[in-house]
């Protein structure tokens, strides 16, 4: 089969590797697309680093084989893989509630061989889990890449309380930050969405996302136009979807009393502290929030979220690159000048 090794920094070789074979209780995935994350970015550029050749997460395909005792999978059903793969054996792992995994949970694509590549093992651990999710036939492989993400947007917003015509500030304009917009619409908020420059404000609009205040940092105050845009309360619910120090600063200032606060995205995990007043929440009473990946549960929720068109993910998807133009891909999505927003793998073209 055909897979993309990463061969090291900023350098992947596009080559014939031997395509694997079920051993009990594992699946192996024929991949129809596998769409590139923020995180194959990172590590791509090693900043972050993965124990496989083979990076991708965002996976959908057909099920191609089958290993002894495996149920209720058949060969050709449409799947997507859930990503993270937890223990098995802690509470939380019990509840259905792998990616709070005590023992580290582990994930496609980071330690075992991912999506850029004709065929995915799933390992035996991960089918027991549930991490093959059937998907109906209504929804596209390329549609389908989209559930890895908006799974970690639906998992986000668990703590988050909501009511009728509430605010949300969303921090950050990429997908993720879309995403989160989308939702919070569905929600029935008022949505506000922030970037430092201009562009990608601009494409958001020119795709139709569903946002009711766009606001370029580069040009405002941003705690006097909020406070402008909310009577002077603040917002309800502020949610980082963007790695910034200063972001998860601002996100104090802006909230009203009461509020809820989402830092969905880390800053540098080599110079992760942060400068923050902490007198904000104490007399604000703020509830932050952290979030990290989802669960079989929210992958669930995010295909019918998807497969009803509640949220309609095709407008994210921009661009389409055989296996052996994957750095192009990466170039290209990295690119601003692109307007590139969601960009897809096909490992047979």
């Amino acid at each position: 089969m055909k897979a993309a090794i990463l061969a090291g920094k900023e350098r992947f070789e596009v080559k014939d590797v031997k395509r694997p074979r079920c051993q009990e209780g594992e699946v192996l995935v024929r991949v129809r697309a596998c769409a590139i994350c923020g995180s194959d970015l990172r590590i791509f550029h090693g900043e972050k680093s993965i124990d496989v050749p083979i990076m991708g997460h965002e996976i959908s395909g057909t099920v191609e084989e089958i290993g002894e005792g495996v149920k209720d999978i058949a060969l050709g059903d449409r799947v997507v893989i859930e990503t993270v793969v937890g223990c098995g054996d802690c509470e939380p792992c019990k509840r259905g509630e792998e990616n709070h995994c005590l023992n580290k949970f582990e994930a496609i694509g980071h330690q075992y061989n991912g999506g850029f590549a004709q065929f995915v093992l799933v390992p035996k651990r991960a089918v027991k889990q549930g991490c093959i999710i059937k998907i109906p036939e209504n929804l596209s492989f390329d549609e389908a890449t989209l559930v890895e993400p908006l799974s970690c947007v639906v998992s986000g917003w668990k703590p988050i309380r909501t009511e009728e015509g509430f605010t949300v500030v969303v921090f950050g304009a990429g997908i993720i930050g879309m995403l989160h917009s989308e939702l919070a619409k569905l929600k029935r908020a008022k949505v506000i969405l922030v970037n430092r420059s201009a562009p990608r404000l601009e494409l958001a609009k020119r795709i139709g996302l569903k946002v009711d205040q766009f606001i370029d940092l580069s040009k405002v105050d941003l705690v006097k136009k909020v406070r402008e845009l909310t009577g002077g309360k603040g917002a309800n619910v502020v949610v980082c979807a963007c790695s910034s120090r200063e972001t998860q600063r601002q996100a104090l200032e802006i909230a009203a009393v009461n509020a809820d606060i989402s830092y969905f995205a880390g800053i540098s995990k080599t110079d992760p502290l942060n400068e923050i007043n902490t007198n904000l929440i104490h007399y604000n009473e703020l509830h932050v929030h952290g979030a990290n990946s989802s669960s079989r549960k929210h992958y669930v929720e995010a295909i019918e979220l998807i497969s009803a068109q509640r949220i309609n993910v095709k407008k994210f998807i921009t661009h389409r690159f055989p296996l052996e133009k994957i750095e192009e891909a990466i170039r290209m999505l990295e690119d601003r000048q692109t307007n590139a927003l969601k960009v897809v793998i096909d490992p047979w073209i």
